[in-house]
């Protein structure tokens, strides 16, 4: 019986979740979600990819980064790195957090150092 009255008391009630897609939520300061990366402030010294828990971070010396999502731990480890150890903040903490893909292929991003102009 107690089911029954609490399931009547809250059906006159407005629903406690909202309609996602629909209605955005309220996204909180300091939200860490996916990572970006400045390839032309970047000096490619692999420091990010060291300190990297995950592993979600491979950097080739001198030449590539590459960044995985679907194993990136939202921990911000490598933009406090980049920022304070080596003082390029190429890597930055942006507030996005709809990651949802079909293929796991689209959640790899792969910057190449670019060549310098001559």
């Amino acid at each position: 019986m107690r089911l029954t009255g609490e399931a009547l008391k809250n059906v006159f009630k407005r629903p406690f979740t909202q309609k996602y897609p629909k209605v955005k939520p309220i996204i909180p300061e300091g939200l860490r979600g996916r990572v970006e990366h400045d390839k032309n402030k970047c000096i490619y010294c692999g420091m990010c990819d060291k300190y990297c828990p995950s592993g979600a971070i491979e950097v080739e010396v001198g030449r590539a980064w590459r960044y995985d999502m679907g194993r990136c731990l939202f921990c911000s480890q490598c933009e406090e790195v980049c920022k304070y150890m080596v003082r390029k903040n190429a890597i930055t903490m942006v507030m996005d957090f709809e990651h949802a893909e079909r293929k796991k292929s689209r959640l790899i991003t792969i910057h190449k150092k670019p060549k310098p102009e001559k």
